[in-house]
């Protein structure tokens, strides 16, 4: 099934998307970030029983009245409770719009404050990487247990690493970026936790760290689910709009699910956009 990413218009409420899409007929839809609305969730279970819309819910949904990074992989205790918390939320959502899957990213090494995300002189304490891994396996470990009660899967979101994050940190302080930890990590989780494969993501930490896409998707294979899909320059994630000659499209495997991850300027493009995926898969 195709699904198309509600955080494809800035500051525009995910109430008022879902009902500008629905008007274009666009259905099935990925829930993700946009600015915290009160009631939210009684909009979404209404509009799941009286219109039969469908839903996936993505990581920082529903947003919570109180900004934070969600990292499942934090040392910090505080941090790792929130995000565990916020997973369990969407997860209990999920079950209640009889949604299959919740997928969230991976975790970080470090744990940026709302108010310093982008600031390039920001100073971060960076948690060894065996550490990060070990709290993040222990975290998915605890949501596995909670998503079989409401017959969800879980999808683990490849990260991204761009050049100036590369050099700003000395490396990568991101889990889940290249396809040898993403396969040491993926054989001991429990069997509903998969891989969600964000190509845009994917093109960047390729040509930062000098990697084949090709070779990366063909070993991490086994584990995709799903798939998020936008374009980009290869030097950042600009979740730009796919085209009939996007280069990901010949690596995509039959029966999964897709979710266009692009911002457009008006939803005048939408339909368009839905279209070409839609000629693709079928």
């Amino acid at each position: 099934m195709n699904y198309l990413s509600t955080s494809l218009l800035k500051k525009k409420t995910t109430s008022s998307i879902i009902n500008a899409l629905e008007d274009l007929n666009i259905y099935n839809l990925e829930l993700s970030s946009g600015p915290y609305e009160k009631k939210i969730n009684q909009f979404l279970i209404k509009k799941r029983k009286k219109n039969k819309l469908n839903f996936l819910i993505h990581n920082y949904f529903p947003v919570p009245k109180k900004a934070f990074v969600l990292n499942l992989a934090s040392n910090k205790k505080e941090i790792r409770y929130l995000s565990i918390k916020h997973a369990k939320n969407a997860i209990k959502l999920c079950g209640k719009l009889e949604s299959k899957y919740y997928s969230f990213h991976a975790g970080f090494l470090i744990d940026p404050k709302i108010k310093s995300l982008g600031k390039v002189n920001e100073a971060f304490k960076i948690t060894p990487r065996e550490i990060a891994k070990k709290n993040f396996i222990d975290s998915i470990r605890k949501l596995s247990k909670y998503a079989k009660k409401y017959d969800v899967d879980l999808l683990i979101e490849n990260n991204v690493l761009t050049k100036q994050n590369y050099f700003r940190f000395n490396g990568n302080p991101f889990l889940f970026v290249d396809e040898k930890e993403i396969n040491d990590v993926m054989p001991i989780l429990p069997k509903n936790v998969r891989l969600l494969l964000d190509v845009g993501h994917l093109n960047v930490s390729a040509k930062t760290l000098k990697f084949s896409k090709k070779k990366f998707i063909y070993k991490c294979n086994k584990w995709i689910k799903g798939y998020q899909l936008s374009e980009n320059n290869g030097f950042k994630d600009e979740n730009k709009p796919i085209k009939r000659s996007s280069w990901f499209l010949k690596y995509l495997k039959k029966k999964k699910f897709y979710s266009l991850e692009i911002k457009l300027k008006n939803l005048d493009s939408a339909k368009e956009q839905t279209k070409i995926l839609d000629k693709y898969v079928k």
